[in-house]
This record gives structure tokens, C-alpha cells and sequence, in this order.
């Protein structure tokens, strides 16, 4: 797992091969491109063999984290690959000074949301037609800079670094 540069437009663009096949129409490679190359933008990512099998990317606005994407190649899920990406950014999240992360999930990914309350994110609110087909669930996470959360990301996936 790494973090990505905004200078290498190679990756990113594996990265949005890996979109288009597992979130079809969700993003176009030049927004993509062009998000990574945000200066508050902060994108990881998991390759296989030169395979981009999985990527985050959150925004660090001020002190708040924005996750903005969590994808998994489909044939790579359920293998442990969204949480160590999730914990990677909310402990990068913590070490740039950030007290919360807070997301967009679809109201219906049963499996994003139990993934994501297991790292303590809890839904505060709901975007009607976010996602224009359904609603948006937005969740935060408690204060992650503190002991606390520190220990519940120590709890995960103690060999995955």
C-alpha cells in the first residue's frame, strides 16, 4: 500500500481503469486525474502484480478529513483490503492534524457501512437524491485524534502494515 503521487498519471490512470470496472460512470479519468492533484487531497492505493486492485482518497480540509472514495476490485473484497485502507487513511488523517473524517455512503451498501461502523463512523445525516437513483447516508467518525480512537485503529489488522 502506498500513497500516490500527483505527478504519476500513470497510476491514476490504472487507478480509473479499476473505476470504470467496479463503479461504472461514477467518475471520468480527468476528474479523477484532477482530483488527485489536489493539494488537499490525499489518495492510496493497493496493486496486485501492477494491478491497481483498490484505492482510497480523502480531503483534508483544515481539521476534517472528507473520505471521497473507497473502492476494492470486486474479486479482492471481503479480504480485509477496504478496512487497511481506511485505517491507513484515518491514521494519515491523524498525523496531518485532522479530528474527524466524515463521508457519503449510499444508504443501501450494506457492506460499506458495516465496515465503516466497525472504525466508529456513525450516521448524522442524509442527502436526499445524492446519488440521484437514492439517498446518501452521512456519516462521522468520533474524535480520531485522540487516545481513544488511536487504540481502536491499534485493534485492527495488527500484521497488514
Amino acid at each position: 500500500m502506498h500513497l500516490v503521487q500527483p505527478t504519476d498519471t500513470e497510476v491514476v490512470s490504472r487507478m480509473a481503469d479499476l473505476l470504470e470496472y467496479a463503479l461504472p460512470g461514477y467518475w471520468s479519468a480527468q476528474a479523477l486525474q484532477s482530483d488527485v492533484q489536489q493539494s488537499a487531497s490525499r489518495y492510496w492505493l493497493v496493486e496486485r502484480e501492477r494491478a491497481v486492485v483498490a484505492f482510497g482518497g480523502y480531503w483534508l480540509i483544515v481539521d476534517e478529513a472528507h473520505l471521497v472514495i473507497l473502492v476494492v476490485t470486486p474479486q479482492y473484497r471481503r479480504q480485509g483490503l477496504g478496512a487497511r485502507l481506511l485505517r491507513t487513511m484515518l491514521r494519515d488523517a491523524r498525523a496531518n492534524s485532522a479530528h474527524r473524517m466524515t463521508l457519503e455512503v449510499r444508504a443501501t451498501n450494506i457492506a460499506a457501512l458495516a465496515l465503516y461502523r466497525q472504525f466508529g463512523f456513525e450516521t448524522l445525516g442524509r442527502r436526499p437524491g445524492y446519488y440521484q437513483d437514492e439517498d446518501a447516508l452521512i456519516l462521522w467518525t468520533p474524535r480520531i485524534d485522540t487516545p481513544t480512537y488511536a487504540r481502536l485503529l491499534d485493534s485492527f489488522l495488527p500484521d497488514c502494515e
